[in-house]
């Protein structure tokens, strides 16, 4: 268990950065606040937004053409992001479920955390 503990721990460090980077460019995003409309003003924000939302949308930096200049070690590197990501969540099910006297709660939210956000698209 302490390897898993150890792996989970770096495997986090690691990929933080990154993940709450794609995070949170994922919420603007979400909500369309880095579309730059095509006609009429643009605001600042805007703007701003769109370009640095440009490493996760086109593995680009900010102010670069991602139709010359993309990056496919960066994509690479967001792929083993994605997928130290979900190694590391698998480390941390398994610890919870190790470690705690209430494994059924654990498997509750595990559940609640698959099915709610499934039930929520039924929602319109």
């Amino acid at each position: 268990m302490k390897k898993i503990r150890q792996a989970h721990l770096y495997l986090g460090c690691l990929f933080a950065p990154l993940i709450i980077y794609f995070c949170l460019s994922g919420v603007w995003q979400l909500f369309r606040f880095n579309d730059v409309p095509k006609e009429g003003p643009v605001s600042s924000a805007r703007v701003m937004l769109h370009e640095i939302s440009k490493p996760h949308t086109n593995a680009t930096l900010p102010g670069k053409n991602p139709k010359q200049e993309k990056s496919e070690v960066f994509n690479f590197v967001a792929a083993i992001m994605g997928l130290g990501m979900i190694l590391s969540s698998v480390l941390g099910i398994i610890l919870a479920l190790k470690y705690t006297k209430k494994t059924s709660l654990v498997i509750f939210v595990l559940l609640a955390g698959t099915f709610l956000p499934i039930a929520f698209l039924f929602l319109t």
